[in-house]
């Protein structure tokens, strides 16, 4: 097991500074075709999770900037605020709306998800964006390990919760979940809340990854006549303030 986990890890190295760095999206960039990166989105609902910073704050401004009308779905209201302001004075979009949610509550989502519904509005685009990688072993008070919460049972039920919705956009409608290439440094588990005695953040990181992976595969094959498309994403390394606070050893790198 040891070395099977050191082989995968080296590998992942290996590939992700050639592929995963800025070297390597300059490369992949000369396969883009122009007319997809200038799209617009005028009338388009779009809900992205953990938005007010990172990578989920430049989907949101991206998805702005070319006029969608964008739900950040947020922990914090302060920080919340902020990157709506931001985004609004950024892109000129005053559709840009701020919706309150801790994401490693289903409680919350169900809230969140019952009180959005009420207006009966499609979405087009849901993200599912909002992650969590914790060193230590905390537990939240629905009993589950905190970043399984966040970036598994969060993301599970948003993506379940919201299909109606997604539906009425069909067949325009999209759930793409930011995984992480950090995936493939662990295979499939059972041991979703990683009850081993030495708890490992960035191991237990690595199989949530994997498993929206897998849950992706799993709507896309459930839903395949819905009209809805299912898609996992790894962004690449980029430099974000989760990755400085969770990771410093591997963002000073």
């Amino acid at each position: 097991m040891f070395l099977q986990k050191a082989w995968r890890t080296a590998a992942f190295g290996v590939y992700g500074f050639t592929q995963f760095t800025k070297s390597g999206f300059i490369e992949h960039s000369k396969k883009f075709k122009e007319e997809d990166m200038q799209i617009q989105m005028e009338g388009k609902n779009c809900i992205v999770t953990g938005a007010n910073s990172g990578i989920g704050y430049a989907t949101a401004e991206g998805l702005a900037s070319r006029g969608a009308t964008v739900y950040m779905v947020c922990r914090n209201k302060e920080r919340g605020e902020a990157a709506q302001s931001q985004i609004q004075s950024n892109t000129g979009n005053p559709n840009i709306h701020l919706e309150i949610c801790d994401l490693s509550s289903v409680k919350d989502i169900r809230t969140f998800v019952s009180h959005f519904s009420s207006n009966d509005k499609p979405i087009h685009v849901l993200v599912n964006n909002a992650g969590i990688l914790e060193n230590n072993r905390v537990i939240t008070p629905e009993g589950l390990e905190l970043s399984f919460a966040v970036n598994v049972a969060g993301t599970y039920t948003m993506t379940e919760l919201l299909v109606p919705l997604l539906e009425k956009a069909s067949p325009d409608a999209r759930v793409i979940t930011v995984s992480s290439g950090g995936m493939y440094t662990s295979p499939l588990t059972k041991d979703l809340q990683f009850s081993e005695s030495n708890f490992d953040g960035s191991m237990q990181y690595a199989r949530n990854k994997r498993l929206q992976v897998a849950l992706t595969e799993k709507w896309a094959e459930n839903y395949s006549n819905k009209g809805i498309g299912f898609y996992s994403m790894h962004p690449g390394w980029a430099e974000t303030p989760g990755v400085a606070k969770s990771l410093p050893g591997f963002s000073e790198k």
